[in-house]
């Protein structure tokens, strides 16, 4: 995603419809992103009585998009966790993260597409909500994230490929009494982004996670980010005419009128209506000039 300058290059639409959609694409996007910068702690406030965030909705309403986006450009220290990753690659990246801040840093942990990762299962959940728990100085209070796994053969490993500082890291944050790893989170803030509605009951058969969930979202703050399908492509055309999907490789505004108006009229029939989708259309733009509305299809169901 490459930013334009100035908002001048909003797309023009004949179609007065579509630019209204447009113009409140970009007031859900300001919207959102004073939310996103009050998550990842850039909005100074006299006090606070949450640290952690989540962001919940479906794909396309630019959770990860506006996250990301806000991350870099503020250059906020943080810590970006993907869907999928190990427990222990988790554990020795938060390690790492939270041995190499200096004084007076806080480092901001974004769980990306966190429905599995955190919310699974009870026992996994059960342990992001010690980690994320309150501070409290006075009462020697401090939340950690555990990972109750022996590290010995891990060390080992490290030890032999010379990865001196996540040795150091690690046995930092061991203790006499305890296997594996113990990490403060007194300097961590969280960013969870999920598609859940946390606050439908269907969204979990579980009755055991979904009482788990309601202290969850006690000590966090919440928003669920939802759109009708006309706000959210008002949403990504707003997106799109004030920047490039691909570096080096520009779109011009026709182009982008193109793609958008096929985006409006089989909204309900593509697979998928993210950004994901924004850019793979612009991916056959570029790649066949002469043949992308061919290519296009291929985002269809049934295709």
């Amino acid at each position: 995603m490459v930013k334009t300058t100035k908002a001048k290059n909003m797309l023009n639409f004949k179609d007065r419809e579509k630019s209204l959609l447009v113009q409140q694409g970009q007031i859900e996007d300001d919207k959102s992103r004073e939310y996103i910068r009050g998550a990842l702690g850039l909005i100074k406030k006299k006090v606070e009585s949450s640290r952690h965030t989540i962001l919940s909705g479906p794909p396309g309403v630019g959770k990860s998009y506006g996250t990301v986006d806000e991350i870099e450009k503020s250059k906020v220290k943080h810590l970006f966790i993907p869907p999928g990753i190990s427990d222990i690659d988790l554990a020795l990246r938060i390690c790492y993260a939270v041995y190499t801040l200096k004084k007076g840093e806080e480092l901001v942990i974004v769980l990306d597409d966190a429905d599995d990762v955190v919310f699974g299962e009870y026992k996994t959940l059960n342990k992001w909500k010690i980690a994320m728990g309150d501070v409290d100085y006075s009462l020697n209070i401090i939340p950690y994230f555990n990972h109750a796994v022996s590290m010995t053969n891990t060390l080992t490993q490290l030890q032999k490929a010379g990865k001196k500082e996540l040795v150091e890291a690690i046995t930092a944050f061991q203790s006499p009494d305890s296997i594996g790893l113990s990490i403060p989170m007194d300097k961590v803030r969280f960013v969870v982004l999920c598609n859940l509605d946390l606050e439908d009951p269907k969204s979990f058969t579980s009755k055991k996670i979904r009482s788990a969930v309601e202290p969850v979202l006690d000590r966090f703050n919440y928003k669920r980010m939802d759109l009708d399908w006309e706000k959210q492509w008002g949403w990504l055309a707003y997106v799109l005419s004030t920047s490039q999907p691909f570096d080096g490789y520009s779109l011009d505004n026709t182009q982008k009128v193109d793609l958008l108006k096929f985006m409006y009229n089989n909204w309900d029939n593509l697979r998928s209506t993210s950004y994901r989708t924004v850019r793979r259309l612009a991916e056959s733009t570029i790649n066949f000039p002469d043949d992308y509305e061919g290519k296009w299809k291929n985002e269809l169901k049934g295709h």
